[in-house]
């Protein structure tokens, strides 16, 4: 959920691509009995960011077409905490796309309160589909997606 809703910005992680950046408030419900976030909340930010960025690209996150799924299973991800987190403080989460594959995209992300760093890190995800309640199959990730990510990060698609 984007509270103050969510920017688009040139000059990212890397210096050089586009970066999406979405607000995050902690929530009661994301701290511990002394009032600091859980590691995880961090991980739950990092995607709700993700799907704020599919959908201001008119991108399909997940996709249902009769009994299939497709979409981005997480398959890897890691992060440092550089600074704890507290209620009610505002969180602005920063992704960018450092790598769009043929069939998993890595996203880097750098998360903040003002103007302190609390989180670095990166996810990896595959694209992959299934039928009913079969096992997941990688798959190449649909053109209209890697071109839509592509032509965001300042990438030509297709090239």
């Amino acid at each position: 959920m984007c509270l103050g809703g969510c920017t688009v910005q040139v000059d990212g992680l890397d210096g050089s691509m586009a970066s999406f950046q979405a607000e995050h408030r902690a929530q009661f419900s994301d701290t511990d009995a002394a009032g600091i976030v859980h590691f995880s909340t961090i991980f739950f930010w990092v995607e709700a960011t993700e799907e704020a960025l599919f959908r201001s690209l008119k991108l399909p996150f997940l996709k249902f077409d009769g009994a299939k799924l497709s979409g981005f299973p997480r398959v890897r991800v890691e992060c440092d905490y550089l600074s704890p987190v507290y209620r009610e403080e505002l969180v602005i989460v920063e992704l960018i796309p450092q790598e769009i594959g043929d069939k998993k995209i890595v996203w880097g992300f750098k998360a903040k309160v003002g103007d302190r760093a609390v989180a670095q890190g990166a996810l990896t995800t595959v694209y992959a589909w299934r039928e009913g309640q079969g096992a997941m199959m990688a798959a190449l990730v649909p053109l209209e997606v890697k071109h839509g990510l592509e032509s965001f990060s300042g990438k030509t698609p297709g090239v």
